[in-house]
């Protein structure tokens, strides 16, 4: 950071992305590191299972990506969970524009339909957020940090929305910003109260998110219901071939 530019407000801003980014990537690899450690000794695939390894791993992606057991559960969490899920994957590529210092070309489409993929992702939270309070069976296992996960997803998409029609901010120095804090080469930040409020709620997210349940995709991987595979039928040709 130029000497000109040091001021308390970008050191802070700074050091508190630099050390929550840090805590992010250390706390989702712990948890994997844990995830993969922990023993499962007892054979309980989520039937019906497939037999082989490439069957596993096409029902993880499945089941990752497509939500396969929610929309069989629940078809009316299904729609909106997905579309929820996909839009804020979506807004998050177009953010890629402040990490890269050229905006490469493939983002253009992203960003011309940004303002609906805002709309989709915040009609998809508000109707999980209503399911947690008003459907008797969803409220009954809704702990509050679910709410306050959706609450806090909800003010994100929401500022920033609100950054983009009404804000005004210096977008090239907000770039400047993130890829000082990604290269630790800090950079001024463009000191702007809607975009302060932002960006605390995305300190938030990250913080919380490696000891949250948000973190239950990579989770899915390791789950033994999804990522075993039914052995039934070697046992039985064993059985039948001692036999």
């Amino acid at each position: 950071m130029r000497a000109a530019e040091v001021d308390v407000v970008s050191i802070v801003m700074a050091s508190a992305f630099t050390v929550t980014l840090v805590g992010l990537v250390g706390g989702l690899g712990w948890r994997i590191l844990t995830w993969s450690r922990t023993p499962n000794p007892l054979p309980i695939p989520l039937a019906p299972a497939p037999r082989g390894y490439p069957g596993v791993v096409l029902r993880l992606a499945v089941e990752t990506f497509l939500f396969r057991s929610l929309a069989r559960a629940s078809p009316a969490t299904w729609l909106p969970a997905m579309s929820m899920h996909y839009a804020l994957l979506l807004i998050v590529l177009v953010h890629l524009r402040f990490v890269v210092e050229h905006l490469p070309l493939w983002l253009l489409p992203l960003l011309r339909i940004s303002g609906w993929l805002t709309l989709v992702a915040l009609l998809g939270l508000g109707v999980l957020l209503w399911r947690r309070i008003f459907v008797d069976r969803v409220r009954y296992v809704s702990a509050p940090s679910d709410y306050l996960h959706l609450l806090l997803l909800i003010g994100i998409v929401l500022s920033g929305a609100a950054l983009k029609q009404w804000g005004g901010v210096d977008l090239y120095r907000v770039g400047e910003f993130v890829r000082g804090v990604l290269t630790l080469d800090w950079q001024a930040f463009p000191l702007h109260a809607g975009l302060v409020a932002h960006l605390l709620g995305v300190l938030i997210l990250l913080a919380v998110f490696p000891i949250s349940k948000l973190v239950h995709a990579p989770g899915i991987v390791f789950a033994p219901t999804f990522h075993q595979r039914d052995r039934g039928g070697s046992r039985r040709a064993s059985s039948e071939g001692d036999g």
